[in-house]
């Protein structure tokens, strides 16, 4: 036997039960997560159309800008485990909440710092070499308008958004599924 809650009631669980649990859980992670991503990328295309005063559908699939979608699915995996973990297993959590923050932080730090650095790169390396030949440029791999892609990280603010962005999305969605 296995203790975990069913239906928030606190009781002994076969692995059969156990294992469906599991399974259930992880797959409404996973619609959460896919969810959350969809949301923010909706949200980046209003924001930057309403910035812009034009239809900016290359934010429903870009990276880079606000709110940043990469911390977004981030925060509502860790806070999507961590709150179905203390409902599940009677207010504990297991290893795999553990590798699901490290996952974060790495993903977080990856888009502030070194993403955020290649952008710097690309802009310079854009400007150094607007004079040179298109023929040049094929070569080295640059893209169909000649220039390196130059939106790929955030800034802290952007990453903030996607913070907050995660939180509301997973204490909502927990919430739904609970209810359900």
């Amino acid at each position: 036997m296995f203790l975990a809650t069913n239906n928030s009631a606190f009781k002994p669980m076969t692995l059969e039960e156990l294992l469906n649990l599991v399974n259930q859980r992880a797959i409404q992670i996973i619609l959460l997560c896919l969810i959350s991503l969809f949301l923010c990328q909706i949200f980046k295309f209003v924001f930057s159309s309403i910035k812009s005063k034009k239809m900016a559908y290359r934010e429903l699939i870009s990276t880079g800008g606000f709110p940043s979608s990469h911390t977004t699915i981030c925060i509502t995996l860790v806070l999507s485990m961590f709150f179905f973990q203390l409902h599940d297993l009677g207010g504990r959590i297991d290893w795999s909440f553990a590798v699901a923050v490290i996952f974060a932080i790495i993903t977080i730090y990856d888009a502030m710092g070194l993403r955020l650095e290649a952008s710097k790169h690309a802009k310079i390396l854009n400007e150094l070499t607007s004079e040179m030949p298109e023929e040049k440029k094929k070569e080295l791999g640059f893209n169909k308008k000649m220039t390196l892609k130059e939106r790929l990280g955030h800034k802290g603010v952007e990453v903030f958004g996607g913070i907050i962005f995660g939180v509301i999305v997973a204490v909502v969605g927990y919430y739904i599924i609970l209810a359900i």
